[in-house]
């Protein structure tokens, strides 16, 4: 006995088809990252210890610059900034030089959302160029020549974010030595700065 025909071929086989919801996902997380550009000023504190003091010096100056803000949905924020930073270093001598550098400091953050104050601590490493150095006084010398042009370390530090604003408290230590002398001087800074990003 013979089946009848109906004009079908059942091959076992179905198309695979995407899956729609997991590309939905992707495009809402992608679209759920945010991008800030702003501004950022504050103020340096670079303290300085060397063998013939007991006490440590320090020096303050300014820093000013540009920053983007990278903020994902997961609460990490990735903060690169492009700075104006006045620092300073003492010589074993007792010569003390103002430095400016051009510096890049890369915060890597981890934010929390509590209503409008959102609260973060960060890691955040740099490398800087020195591209004045001026003596802090009136001398001569030649120490300036002794003076490594480039630095670079790390950072971490806290700070909150409200609205637009963002208020940030950071210690870096220098990773490189300041001076070309005998003794180990290195970069180490308090900085305190203010920002608004758009």
């Amino acid at each position: 006995m013979s089946l009848p025909c109906t004009g079908e071929v059942y091959s076992g086989f179905k198309p695979k088809q995407k899956n729609r919801n997991s590309i939905f996902a992707k495009n809402t997380a992608a679209d759920q990252i945010e991008y800030h550009y702003g501004i950022v000023a504050g103020q340096n504190i670079t303290t300085i210890k060397t063998p013939k003091t007991t006490s440590q010096d320090v020096i303050t100056g300014w820093m000013v610059g540009l920053a983007m803000q990278v903020v994902r949905p997961d609460g990490f924020v990735f903060q690169p900034e492009l700075l104006y930073s006045q620092k300073g270093c003492i010589t074993e001598d007792r010569y003390q030089y103002n430095v400016d550098y051009v510096e890049v400091p890369v915060k890597l953050m981890y934010r929390l959302y509590l209503a409008e104050i959102k609260p973060f601590a960060f890691v955040s490493p740099y490398a800087a160029y020195a591209f004045k150095i001026t003596p802090n006084g009136d001398f001569n010398s030649n120490d300036s020549d002794q003076i490594y042009k480039f630095d670079a370390g790390i950072g971490v530090g806290a700070g909150f974010d409200i609205w637009k604003a963002q208020l940030s408290f950071r210690y870096s230590w220098g990773f490189t030595q300041v001076l070309n002398e005998v003794t180990p001087m290195r970069n180490k800074v308090f900085t305190i700065s203010v920002g608004y990003l758009f």
